[in-house]
C-alpha cells in the first residue's frame, strides 16, 4: 500500500473509533425497557408455551425411540437415548437457566 492510503485508512479508523466511544456513552445514558406490542405479548407467549410442550413431548418420545432400538439391537440406539435425556434434562431445567442468565 501507498504511504497516502495507508495514512488515510488510519485515520478513517480512528474518526469510526471516536464516533463508536461517543454512541458507547450515548447508549449508556438511555435505559430502554422493551416491551411487546399491544395485544402481541399473550400470542408470542401462548406459541412459546406450545413450542415448549411439543419439545418435551419429542423429548419423551426420543427416550422411548431410543430404548426400543436398544432392545432391537440397533447401533445408534444409546446415542438417541442419551441425547433425548440430555436434551429432557435441559428443558426440565429451562426456567432456572434463564433465571440465572437474567433472561
Amino acid at each position: 500500500m501507498k504511504a497516502g492510503v495507508r495514512k488515510t485508512m488510519k485515520t478513517l479508523a480512528l474518526v469510526l473509533l471516536g464516533f463508536v466511544v461517543i454512541l458507547g456513552q450515548a447508549a449508556a445514558q438511555v435505559n430502554i425497557q422493551p416491551q411487546a406490542p399491544p395485544g402481541l405479548g399473550e400470542k408470542i407467549e401462548m406459541f412459546l408455551g406450545w413450542v415448549y410442550w411439543l419439545a418435551i413431548v419429542l423429548c419423551i418420545a426420543g427416550v422411548i425411540v431410543g430404548a426400543v432400538m436398544i432392545w432391537t439391537g440397533r447401533d445408534h440406539g444409546r446415542q438417541v437415548l442419551i441425547g433425548s435425556l440430555v436434551a429432557l434434562a435441559i428443558l426440565a431445567t429451562l426456567n432456572q437457566l434463564l433465571e440465572a442468565l437474567g433472561i
